[in-house]
């Protein structure tokens, strides 16, 4: 089952805020369904290891953020596959632990798989998802 088609993607760097984004979204203006991960653009700090921001993060249309937490990726085609753990999912408000989502075609498939194998690959190592196939 598709939960809602990305027909917008981003990835690129915001160096004002020190941070490598990824951002998909439901449509042109973002105003609906979107997921933003992101992850920082220098290693973390010990104070972010003492706190646990020392992984990539993840945002939602529900205000949600959370630090790791994604278990699987797949990337078969153009459908995205993604299963976050069960407290993640219960933070950003999803309805289950597992998210499908279709890419629509005038999305960039490889600036979205290239930006998340950067992002899901930042810090801590005991957050890289367990299965990453993009």
């Amino acid at each position: 089952m598709v939960d809602w088609v990305v027909k917008k993607a981003t990835a690129e760097e915001n160096s004002r805020d020190s941070c490598f984004i990824v951002g998909m979204a439901d449509n042109e203006e973002g105003d609906g369904r979107y997921l933003i991960f992101q992850c920082g653009l220098t290693d973390p700090s010990q104070q972010d290891r003492r706190l646990g921001f020392d992984s990539y993060c993840t945002l939602n249309e529900m205000g949600g953020v959370e630090y790791g937490g994604i278990r699987e990726v797949l990337l078969n085609g153009r459908l995205l596959s993604l299963r976050f753990s069960e407290e993640v999912a219960e933070s950003l408000e999803m309805d289950s632990e597992s998210i499908t989502l279709v890419i629509a075609p005038e999305v960039n498939l490889d600036l979205v798989r290239a930006g998340l194998r950067r992002v899901l690959h930042f810090g801590n190592p005991n957050e890289y998802p367990s299965i990453m196939d993009l």
